[in-house]
C-alpha cells in the first residue's frame, strides 16, 4: 500500500508572529505557538499543538507528518504513522467540527495539546477550533483532523472516501485524491461513519 514510509523534509519559512520554530536534528520543525495564530487558517488562542487520543497512546510530542503512498500520493499522518483524514461535512472558514456523538467512536478527533512536530507541513497552516464539548482540536488550513479506528497500522488508508465524506489530508489541508488510477476507499452507508 505505501510506497515507502520517506518524508518530505522541506521546511517553509514561519514569521516569528505566528510561531517559535525550532528544528531538530531529524530535520522536523517544532512550533510551542504562545504567540498569535492566524485566523485565516483556523488558528484560535492558545497553542496549535496535538495530543493523541487517549485510546490511541500517550506520545510525549506529536508529529504532523508529509508521507507518501501508492493510493493518494502525499498525506499527513501523525506520529505513528497513521492517517490524518478531514471531513466534507465540517467546514475550513470558519473553522468548525461537526462530528459528534456517534461519529466520534468511528472519527476520534486530533487533540491539542502543548507541542507539535511538523515535517513537510507547512506550520502556518496548523490551528485549532473549539469543539462543542470544549475540547480544542488540531486543524490543518482550518480544516479540523480526526484519526479513522479501522486503520490498524501505519500506512492503512482504509477510511479514504468513507461515505464519501472522509479524505485523507494532504500536506496543504485538501482532500487526498487516488494516485495513479488507484480506486478510492470503498464508500460506506449512512452518515459514512
Amino acid at each position: 500500500m505505501m510506497r515507502s514510509r520517506r518524508t518530505r523534509r522541506a521546511l517553509l519559512p514561519v514569521s516569528a508572529a505566528a510561531a517559535l520554530v525550532l528544528v531538530s536534528a531529524c530535520g522536523a520543525v517544532g512550533i510551542d505557538n504562545a504567540a498569535s495564530q492566524n485566523p485565516a487558517n483556523g488558528a484560535g488562542s492558545g497553542s496549535t499543538t496535538l495530543q493523541q487520543p487517549p485510546e490511541f497512546g500517550k506520545e510525549p510530542h506529536q508529529m504532523l507528518s508529509a508521507t507518501e503512498s501508492k493510493q493518494v500520493g502525499w498525506f499527513v499522518a501523525d506520529a505513528g504513522g497513521f492517517a490524518l483524514y478531514r471531513y466534507d461535512k465540517d467546514t475550513a472558514k470558519p473553522p468548525k467540527s461537526t462530528c459528534d456523538g456517534d461519529c466520534l467512536k468511528t472519527w476520534p478527533p486530533v487533540l491539542v495539546s502543548d507541542h507539535t512536530m511538523t515535517s513537510g507541513v507547512d506550520p502556518t497552516l496548523v490551528g485549532s477550533v473549539a469543539r462543542a464539548d470544549g475540547r480544542k482540536q488540531v486543524t490543518l488550513a482550518g480544516w479540523p483532523l480526526y484519526r479513522y479506528t479501522g486503520d490498524k497500522k501505519a500506512g492503512d488508508l482504509t477510511g479514504q472516501g468513507k461515505g464519501g465524506t472522509w479524505f485523507a489530508v494532504t500536506p496543504e489541508g485538501k482532500k487526498a485524491q487516488p494516485n495513479d488510477g488507484a480506486a478510492p476507499g470503498q464508500p460506506s452507508t449512512g452518515d459514512g461513519y
